[in-house]
């Protein structure tokens, strides 16, 4: 959507939505920032979520993500001739190496059942499967799906509903939960799908860190059209496990100590880590 569109429709839903908390439903939030005159970044009180108001319906996020969305690397399919030098490269072409990831849950969770949760065109999904695990991927736009499985041979699902309960051992999930408008919805479904001491490894925009800190509303990854929910670890410390979740872990950009406990972390990087355990 371009920006008048978004604007117009922002100024509309200001005018006729409430600013509870589109995740535990809580009236107790707060306005920390402003960006742009127009939009607002709020705070629950209840459940320390962070995120921008005016909010996005369910059914208006997914036809945002299927008809109108655009992110580069993300969303631009490669000609058939380029594959063969993103595959040989590890995708780092389009900025999608997973070499510092993969060091980290291989030292966590070495082998398994893998889903990747917002896997775009299966460029994850590949070096999952490369790295030894059995990948699947879930993603919600169809053109992407049906690239992946016809591009690159990956076993990909646009609908989670087609896995089975308790049938992965780890869940990676990078740069997607900022995305939805509830994080209730894929935080459900995380627990449907993992395995008892199943491992679950999600990585967000740490909006909690120095640069989010310093710059607000500002940071670029903070709130906009596309990101609906501006995520901490003070957050997922205080809710992951009303989902079943366990020894909660955390880290943040550039990684260089493993994950420690939420009340021993330095989490001042760009990127955060947040790894849990299904009980």
């Amino acid at each position: 959507m371009g920006k008048v569109g978004f604007g117009v429709k922002t100024l509309y839903k200001t005018a006729f939505q409430s600013s509870e908390c589109p995740y535990c439903g809580s009236r107790e939030t707060t306005l920390v920032e402003r960006k742009h005159m127009i939009l607002q970044l709020r705070k629950c009180g209840q459940c320390m979520l962070s995120f921008r108001f005016p909010k996005d319906e369910l059914s208006e996020n997914n036809s945002f993500y299927q008809n109108a969305y655009r992110e580069s690397t993300v969303t631009d399919l490669p000609a058939t001739s380029e594959l063969p030098g993103h595959i040989k490269n590890n995708f780092r072409n389009v900025g999608r190496d997973l070499t510092d990831h993969l060091q980290t849950i291989k030292a966590i969770a070495p082998s398994g059942k893998l889903l990747d949760y917002g896997s775009s065109w299966g460029y994850c999904v590949h070096q999952f499967r490369d790295a030894g695990y059995d990948a699947y991927g879930f993603e919600i736009s169809r053109t992407r799906v049906e690239y992946g499985r016809k591009m690159l041979q990956v076993e990909l699902s646009h609908s989670v509903e087609t896995f089975a309960d308790a049938s992965f051992d780890v869940i990676y999930s990078a740069h997607c939960l900022e995305h939805i408008p509830n994080p209730a919805i894929p935080l459900v479904q995380f627990a449907r799908l993992l395995k008892p001491g199943g491992h679950l490894f999600i990585y967000v925009p740490n909006c909690g860190g120095a640069e989010a800190r310093k710059l607000g509303v500002r940071w670029g990854p903070m709130i906009g059209e596309k990101h609906v929910l501006a995520l901490t670890a003070e957050f997922f410390h205080n809710n992951l496990p009303n989902y079943g979740f366990e020894n909660l872990c955390f880290a943040s950009s550039p990684y260089a100590s493993a994950p420690q406990r939420y009340e021993l972390s330095a989490l001042e990087g760009e990127e955060l880590l947040v790894v849990g355990v299904r009980s």
